[in-house]
């Protein structure tokens, strides 16, 4: 027989890990689907209806990124003092009241930037994937990087079905505060689901993976379960860490994923509906690359629990960047729908791994401080991207120069890919 938790008679009860994991999918599919992701489908609507300029309207969500590194310490602190469930919680509660103001306060493009840019892009760093990572790391760690795929398939999935339904709901109701309003219900479902969360194994008198590690030593079958990939043995900090290379071909590869990302969600529909394909048809496209980016989250969790997540991140930067080609230069719903799709792939996957790369580098304690200290530096500039389209519109009348430089950034992530390495222990 294994040597699980309830051999201890610590608890009877059932792991409550996979709970977790299906308690953090449904916030992700709520926060992330109906409110992150459906910026991409209600924003055009926004600029067209109340006739904004696109690069100014666009720093909402420039400014939201930002207060979404400037916050993560924050959320790190948080994590730390209260655990994952009180702090998820506190930022449902912000993203409602955002929500609450975005639907009955904005009719002016300052008002919008306000709300959006900062009330929303602190609740984005209080529900963050930083959160629901937190958990399963702490839960698991056999089965770390599928469970962190599971849990962030939720945002996607959520994401493709919020597309083409809040695009119909908005048509019917010729308004977009209606797909805000979708957005406020699905919060306060998430709300009541973290009551359930429980932070950590060991508050419950259990194991992550529900293997005990005292009773392991001596199980055959326990000894089998280990993970195929690396997992530190050092508890790092945040001094030894920053003066690893690794950590820097690690920031390299999230920058260029990011901004790539924040760009295409900010401008994707705008690009496709210039291009001749009407609004429901460039909706049905990013929905379609959102679905891709999470049929791909558990297939990348479990590849990065088989294999060297080097040539991983390098697989899924290359898909990235082959589905953004594609995208830019394309034409015809069908091709675009592919390179959507392969995009998003490419994204999920590394949405999913390149945390998974600092929690098995550098261990489940530095994982909250080395995302809070480093978010700070790298969102300013990942933000950037989405204003910087923009302007980059208006001034020429294309998005050529913007994808060109996106793609660039992707390619300088395979060459940091290529080169990452686990860090050696420090003497």
């Amino acid at each position: 027989m294994l040597a699980t938790t309830a051999q201890t008679g610590h608890s009877p009860r059932k792991f409550y890990g996979w709970t977790n994991v299906g308690l953090f999918f449904f916030i992700q599919f709520a926060a992330s689907g109906f409110v992150y992701f459906a910026y991409s489908v209600v924003f055009p609507v926004m600029v067209e209806t109340m006739g904004w300029n696109r690069g100014t309207a666009s720093l909402a969500q420039s400014i939201a990124l930002i207060m979404l590194g400037l916050a993560y310490p924050l959320t790190g602190y948080l994590l730390s003092r209260y655990g994952v469930r009180q702090t998820v919680t506190i930022g449902l509660l912000v993203m409602l009241c955002g929500l609450t103001l975005l639907i009955f306060a904005v009719t002016e493009i300052w008002q919008w930037i306000l709300i959006w840019g900062g009330v929303m892009g602190l609740s984005f760093a209080l529900t963050g994937p930083i959160c629901s990572q937190t958990a399963m790391i702490s839960w698991f760690s056999i089965k770390r990087s599928t469970t962190i795929g599971i849990v962030m398939t939720g945002g996607a999935l959520g994401g493709a079905l919020a597309q083409p339904a809040l695009s119909t709901m908005m048509d019917r109701s010729d308004s977009w505060r209606a797909a805000w309003m979708i957005a406020a219900a699905m919060i306060i479902i998430a709300l009541i689901a973290t009551r359930f969360i429980i932070n950590r194994p060991q508050d419950i008198g259990q194991f992550p993976d529900n293997v005990n590690p005292g009773l392991a030593a001596q199980d055959p079958l326990a000894r089998n379960m280990r993970p195929k990939t690396h997992r530190t043995g050092h508890d790092w900090t945040m001094k030894q860490v920053i003066r690893t290379p690794t950590l820097y071909l690690v920031m390299l590869v999230t920058l260029g994923y990011l901004a790539t990302f924040f760009f295409l969600l900010n401008h994707g529909i705008l690009h496709l509906t210039d291009n001749g394909l009407s609004s429901l048809e460039a909706a049905s496209i990013l929905g379609l690359a959102i679905l891709g980016s999470g049929l791909a989250r558990i297939p990348a969790g479990w590849l990065g629990d088989q294999f060297e997540l080097r040539w991983t991140l390098f697989g899924f930067i290359a898909l990235m960047a082959i589905g953004l080609t594609g995208f830019w230069l394309g034409h015809g719903v069908i091709l675009l729908s592919i390179m959507g799709m392969l995009f998003g792939a490419g994204y999920g996957g590394l949405l999913v791994l390149g945390p998974v790369v600092t929690g098995n580098y550098f261990g489940e304690r530095a994982f909250p401080i080395i995302n809070s200290v480093l978010a700070p530096v790298m969102l300013p500039f990942a933000a950037a991207a989405p204003a910087g389209a923009g302007y980059i519109f208006e001034a020429t009348g294309s998005y050529d120069i913007a994808f060109a430089g996106a793609i660039g950034l992707l390619i300088a992530g395979l060459i940091a890919a290529f080169f990452l390495k686990p860090p050696p222990t420090p003497a």
